[in-house]
């Protein structure tokens, strides 16, 4: 019955455009539709548009396989070297083609998925009902996030009280501005906790329960609680002196009777080639191909790697991988930090060495499987809040090699999964590092 409602709610023109994967055309259709019938019209184009998605992507990868297939081929042209270059260079171009069409394929997906945000308040009724009786999670999420951006609190609140798979209450919250969030302060898992923290920003009314939670909390909440707390209350300090703060003015806070003031914001901060950590839940991800070689490269990162190590927490929950063509984990999922980890940590870090080829899609790719899975939107109760990705180069192996489409993919694939990513770059030589860290949040150094 759904099938047949969003098939009927389909925009030909809309449609044709994103099977064509002609995002100039899907702007034209986009401008066009009609005002009464365009929620459910973006609402079919989204699935549209990630299966049209999925097939250039799967289109490019075989595409990227013929191509190195070729290298291995044998031709009984009477000039097989010529016949040889000249099918080289097709399947080149024909790579170079397909992943321009992935890309522009990316580009619609985010194309109609921000065109919710030019409806009119009255279309969010209608976005909540396609979500509610949806049963694809990655649906829900879209929807959902669409009605964060509609600022629809009424049925995202509404939502919130139904909806219990972890990923989409996540995407509820995030567009939530509510007391009522911090009856989530305590989820299991660390995307519903950020979320719910996130959206007391604006309740004066949920600082004591943020505070209370200080003391045990993960770091990259404790830091999203600090600027919380910030904005709640007008100051500014480390998350160490909340909890006496409040003792001290709960009451005179309460009854409005507290100055804006501003206190010391505390002691310096860990850093990873100068980005702060703000997580006890963090992967590194490092790249160890052949250039990594050259100005001492991959000493000074496995050097910065240690000296990091020391400075978290016991407690602190750690994977690291090396990548090269293939990528090498620590760990299964991730470690807690203690003496006996650090320690086994040192040796499996000064035991990596170089290896030829860099496949940072597929080390990216399975470094989000720490998170949690992409496919399903299964979140790991242990899993990593935080990725440090560096690199010296382009990708040269994989299914993926385009810099910007592997960012793209990799952010699209991350962004119900919620992690942070970082990136920190060895060289101009490494453009999807930016990228990838503007797309998520992340900061970037190049160094």
């Amino acid at each position: 019955m759904i099938l047949l409602v969003l098939a009927l709610a389909q925009d030909p023109r809309l449609d044709a455009a994103v099977r064509g994967s002609d995002a100039r055309a899907v702007e034209a259709a986009l401008s066009a539709l009609e005002p009464a019938k365009a929620p459910r019209a973006l609402v079919a184009a989204l699935g549209r548009a990630r299966e049209r998605l999925d097939v250039l992507l799967s289109t490019h990868a075989v595409a990227r396989a013929s191509a190195i297939e070729l290298d291995d081929a044998v031709t009984f042209d009477l000039n097989p070297e010529k016949a040889k270059k000249r099918l080289a260079d097709a399947a080149k171009a024909r790579v170079r083609e397909t992943s321009v069409r992935a890309l522009e394929g990316e580009r619609i997906y985010d194309a109609i998925r921000g065109a919710f945000r030019g409806l009119p308040s009255g279309a969010a009724a209608v976005v909540a009902e396609e979500a509610e009786r949806s049963g694809n999670w990655l649906l829900k999420c879209e929807l959902y996030e669409a009605l964060g951006t509609m600022r629809a609190e009424g049925p995202l609140l509404k939502a919130m009280d139904v909806e219990r798979e972890p990923v989409v209450l996540a995407t509820i919250l995030s567009g939530l501005a509510s007391e009522r969030a911090a009856w989530h302060l305590d989820h299991a898992t660390w995307q519903v906790r950020l979320a719910a923290v996130r959206a007391l920003r604006e309740s004066k009314g949920g600082v004591g329960a943020v505070v209370e939670r200080l003391p045990a909390a993960d770091a990259r909440w404790r830091n999203e609680a600090c600027a919380t707390l910030g904005k709640a209350t007008g100051r500014e300090m480390p998350a160490d002196a909340w909890p006496d703060w409040w003792r001290r003015n709960a009451e005179d806070f309460r009854a409005g009777r507290v100055n804006a003031a501003a206190e010391s914001a505390g002691p310096g901060r860990t850093t990873f080639y100068d980005i702060p950590l703000h997580s006890t839940r963090v992967c590194f991800v490092i790249d160890r191909s052949g250039s990594m070689r050259e100005n001492g490269r991959f000493q000074a990162a496995r050097a910065e790697l240690l000296t990091l190590l020391d400075r978290l927490p016991d407690g602190a929950r750690v994977n690291i991988v090396f990548f090269g063509g293939t990528p090498s984990f620590w760990a299964k999922t991730t470690r807690i930090l203690d003496a006996q980890a650090r320690k086994d940590a040192t040796r499996w870090i000064e035991d990596q060495g170089l290896e030829s080829g860099t496949d940072l899609y597929r080390a990216l790719e399975k470094s989000l499987g720490l998170v949690g899975w992409a496919d399903s939107g299964k979140l790991r109760e242990d899993g990593v809040d935080t990725l440090f990705v560096l690199s010296d180069g382009e990708a040269t192996v994989g299914r993926l090699q385009d810099d910007e489409l592997i960012a793209r993919v990799i952010a699209r694939r991350a962004r119900y999964l919620r992690p942070v990513i970082h990136a920190v770059a060895l060289s101009s030589a490494a453009p999807s590092m930016r990228l990838l860290a503007d797309l998520t949040g992340g900061e970037y150094r190049m160094k």
